[in-house]
């Protein structure tokens, strides 16, 4: 994953982890809304002073804060050492450890019938797929 992916995913989660919406934010670190929301969606990457400015509010590193902390790598690290995975695993738990609703879906989707199951999780793998092609 890359650095400006893991800050948007990073950013967004501090800032609904400690019940903030974006205007609440804006106004914790002397900015405007649109420039959260564009921070979120990498629109606009973060310089120097928003990075201070969001370690400051959320009160963690910025190496936190962009995704290149050692508590994390050392989390993955046992992630792949336990089930013997490469590291685009990491990205996954990443994703999931910032993610709680996906999370809770995924629990949902394993209590399905596996018949059933499949057919959603081929639906999930083609919207998916979709989605990567219109990004490009």
């Amino acid at each position: 994953m890359r650095e400006l992916e893991k800050f948007q995913m990073n950013l967004k989660f501090y800032r609904e982890q400690n019940g903030w919406s974006q205007e609440q934010l804006a106004e914790k670190i002397n900015v405007s809304r649109p420039v959260i929301t564009r921070l979120e969606t990498g629109e606009q990457a973060p310089d120097l002073s928003y990075l201070l400015s969001l370690s400051d509010a959320f009160q963690v590193s910025i190496d936190h804060l962009i995704g290149r902390d050692q508590q994390t790598n050392d989390y993955l690290y046992e992630v792949y050492g336990k089930y013997q995975a490469d590291g685009s695993v990491s990205q996954v738990v990443d994703y999931l450890i910032k993610n709680p609703k996906m999370i809770h879906s995924l629990y949902q989707l394993l209590q399905v019938k596996t018949k059933h199951r499949k057919l959603i999780e081929d639906t999930i793998i083609r919207v998916i797929e979709n989605s990567s092609r219109i990004s490009e």
